[in-house]
């Protein structure tokens, strides 16, 4: 799965995102929003460039709604950086490649 985004939910969060090795950047968002379909170009973009040095994960908000209202996520799409089972960076709405990367390199 190097170099690849994953898809996870309510049932694996914890344990392939919050609990995953290195940084996991992951993205709350849904399939009906256009802001959120743009940004998964750039998702898969990081996740080449940088793989075996993290992992990207996406999770709908609407087929995940406990972890959704756990990390209260109330704007999409919300890219939360987990490290070390906190999170350790926070970007909310649209991104581009650049500031996904410099959210996401101090964590390397």
């Amino acid at each position: 799965m190097a170099g690849t985004v994953i898809d996870v939910t309510d049932a694996d969060f914890e344990a392939r995102v919050v609990k995953g090795t290195g940084p996991v950047p992951a993205v709350f968002r849904a399939e009906w929003s256009d802001v959120c379909r743009a940004l998964d170009p750039v998702l898969v973009d990081v996740a080449k460039e940088y793989s075996g040095r993290l992992t990207v994960a996406r999770l709908d908000i609407d087929e995940s709604p406990t972890t959704t209202q756990k990390y209260g996520i109330n704007q999409i799409p919300t890219l939360h950086v987990f490290k070390g089972g906190r999170i350790a960076g926070t970007w909310i709405g649209p991104a581009n490649k650049a500031r996904v990367v410099a959210l996401v390199t101090p964590h390397l």
